[in-house]
């Protein structure tokens, strides 16, 4: 089956124990069933500090699936002190489960092909994107594609990654945050369409669409106030579960403390000072947030096995753009917890990897969450607005 990856995907190679954010603790490691039949009967390695049976003694089910059971720590209990797997040093790779010998690759197989890409959630793929002027995504060719409806959903996804291409914006003014509402108004209007077809997709993407666009875009006022407090609900939401099992708790804590003080009140004169200092201090990491969304929408747009329509595609970019408001929530509370200092490309990329982390997750739980979260999961395109600001 032909298969299709990026530009920079060849580029990864995994940086083991220099991982300054591993992915071997504080995340649900899973064990396929064919693993986990050989685990059975492997012996552990003789540095495992708590000896067991076999190695598939160290699996526990946890939501559903098979995973390897972290320690108190919340470890992976092959991991030694130099953050190298000890199961690869005394057996070699080909021992670990397809999750591990797979991260951060993501395989998706659909019907016609397959697409392979990297995922935000190892900081080392967050490297490779800060180095690049500009990432390049495959598409199928259309006579390859099982019908019409699915060749104008490809399309349609092209022409998004397009709209998110710095090269077709302009940096120094565009934000991420512009971008994105021009994208979730434009797939809504779509939407509303009774027949999807390339006519409507060329003039909703047009130069001149857009641009009429953007400025109406500007000119509808969004309360800077409105916005944090609606991120900081959304972030506390998210981390509810991780700070019960002590999750990222370096990451965590210092600013959901910060989300509960704004919770409780503030001086709103200073609140907004300090959101606009970040924000242009912010501007710094727009190339890489570029770069991180034109990934998620290649990634997470459309998905095989999915209801492709363009419902479940603004269900899907509802998620991006959820994930996106937090992490950039996430760097402004930090910024403040750190003296209101410009961001260091380290701190922006350990949050871009945990937020990415903890929002991980495979479509029917993102379904079900949008469902329980909100009175419609479709959102309207006023609530994109209030969460993305100007």
């Amino acid at each position: 089956m032909k298969r299709l990856c990026p530009d920079y995907y060849e580029h990864f190679t995994c940086i083991a124990g220099a991982c300054p954010i591993t992915c071997c603790q504080e995340w649900k490691i899973a064990v396929d069933d064919d693993t986990a039949r050989r685990w059975k009967k492997l012996a552990p390695p003789a540095d495992v500090e708590e000896q067991k049976k076999n190695l598939n003694a160290y699996t526990i089910h946890k939501d559903g699936e098979r995973v390897i059971g972290l320690t108190p720590e919340h470890k992976c209990p092959f991991l030694n002190s130099d953050k190298l797997c000890k199961l690869v040093c005394t057996y070699d790779d080909t021992v670990l489960s397809r999750t591990c010998q797979d991260f951060p690759r993501e395989i998706l197989k659909f019907r016609t092909h397959e697409e392979e890409s990297l995922m935000a959630a190892c900081p080392a793929v967050l490297d490779i994107w800060r180095e690049m002027d500009g990432l390049t995504f495959p598409e199928p060719m259309p006579e390859e594609l099982p019908s019409e409806r699915t060749r104008l959903l490809f399309r349609l996804r092209s022409e998004s990654i397009r709209l998110l291409d710095l090269s077709h914006r302009a940096p120094e003014k565009d934000t991420p945050e512009q971008a994105l509402l021009e994208l979730s108004y434009i797939l809504q209007e779509l939407n509303r369409i009774d027949t999807l077809d390339d006519a409507h997709i060329t003039e909703y993407f047009s130069d001149s669409s857009r641009a009429q666009l953007r400025d109406a875009i500007s000119n509808i006022d969004l309360p800077p106030l409105d916005t944090l407090d609606e991120c900081n609900e959304l972030l506390q939401d998210l981390a509810v579960n991780y700070r019960k099992e002590g999750l990222y708790s370096g990451y965590l804590e210092p600013i959901i403390r910060l989300t509960e003080e704004l919770s409780e009140g503030c001086d709103e004169e200073e609140l907004l000072r300090d959101w606009d200092a970040f924000r242009q201090d912010f501007t710094a990491w727009r190339p890489l947030l570029f770069h991180y969304l034109e990934n998620e929408l290649y990634s997470g747009f459309l998905l095989p096995g999915s209801d492709l329509t363009l419902t479940t595609l603004l269900l899907h970019l509802e998620w991006i753009v959820l994930t996106y408001a937090v992490i950039r929530h996430s760097l402004f509370l930090a910024w403040l917890q750190g003296g209101r200092q410009p961001l260091s490309y380290e701190t922006v990329r350990s949050y871009i990897v945990i937020l990415n982390r903890m929002t991980g997750y495979n479509e029917e739980d993102i379904f079900e969450y949008l469902e329980n979260s909100f009175e419609d999961p479709l959102w309207d395109w006023g609530y994109f607005a209030l969460i993305l600001g100007h």
